[in-house]
């Protein structure tokens, strides 16, 4: 008996200096062997089933990480520009491929929206100012800034398009109000021009004013800037300017129109 309390008392010293555990040296008493074995048993119990548990946990979290995947009809070497953005901890990838076909994906693969058209560049932007980024679509055309916009639903947690914005190029946001301007040739190389003022509601655009440059000589319409209110299809003149106001503002219409807008959009509601 005293043999083999010592090969336990041995066993235990080792298994205290292995474990570097640091302990308060007691005598051995004669129940030593049963109660170690005993404590030995509870150990190597309990480390296997953490290392069940641990390889439960992993099984499972493959188990869902397999569900959430779902395949997705986008080859990666058809794919010619792609964009991630992120909306409250949600992912969502915009993709423009080879056949020039657009596709919006969420987190879990599955598609949001997708267009027959190329669009050499997406950005997410906060476009309609609710704090929430928006997807800004560009496209290659004669006519510059031509664009679409999805803007986030954040009650449904996805995108939607604002269905006619291409009618409003360049479209520009006034300060932090729900109001916009556009710019867009008119003709005479530009010499004619437009800017229209508009919001924009329940996914669609609303034109509310107007600005309209002429200087090309036109014989039907003299040269000037022709400010206009409209109502749905009726149009009513605001004001009438030179158009030699223009070339007060150092970014000549633009800045003309830029100004105008920020300062006077509110007399158009």
């Amino acid at each position: 008996m005293e043999r083999i309390t010592e090969n336990y008392e041995r066993l235990y010293l080792n298994f205290i200096k292995t474990s570097k555990l640091i302990v308060i040296e007691k005598r051995i008493r004669p129940g030593f062997a049963g109660v170690f074995s005993f404590l030995l048993m509870l150990i190597l119990f309990g480390s296997c089933k953490q290392k069940n548990d641990q390889h439960q946990s992993n099984s499972e979290r493959k188990k869902v990480m397999f569900k959430q995947a779902k395949p997705v009809e986008i080859k990666p070497h058809s794919i010619l520009n792609s964009t991630t953005g992120y909306v409250e901890g949600r992912r969502f990838v915009m993709t423009c491929n080879s056949e020039y076909h657009l596709f919006l994906l969420n987190h879990k693969g599955d598609t949001l929206y997708q267009d027959s058209v190329y669009s050499p560049n997406q950005k997410f932007v906060d476009f309609n100012g609710d704090c929430y980024k928006d997807i800004l679509i560009e496209y290659m055309t004669n006519v510059p800034g031509i664009a679409d916009v999805l803007l986030y639903d954040k009650a449904q947690n996805t995108y939607k398009k604002v269905s006619d914005l291409q009618a409003f190029p360049a479209a520009e946001r006034i300060g932090n109000s729900g109001y916009y301007y556009s710019y867009h040739r008119s003709g005479c190389a530009d010499k004619n021009w437009d800017s229209d003022l508009f919001y924009i509601k329940n996914y669609k655009t609303v034109k509310i004013g107007n600005i309209s440059g002429n200087e090309c000589g036109d014989t039907d319409v003299k040269d000037g800037i022709y400010i206009s209110k409209i109502r749905g299809e009726k149009q009513t003149q605001f004001a009438k300017l030179p158009i030699n106001t223009i070339r007060q503002y150092k970014d000549y219409k633009w800045g003309f129109i830029k100004q105008y807008w920020h300062k006077n959009y509110k007399r158009f509601l």
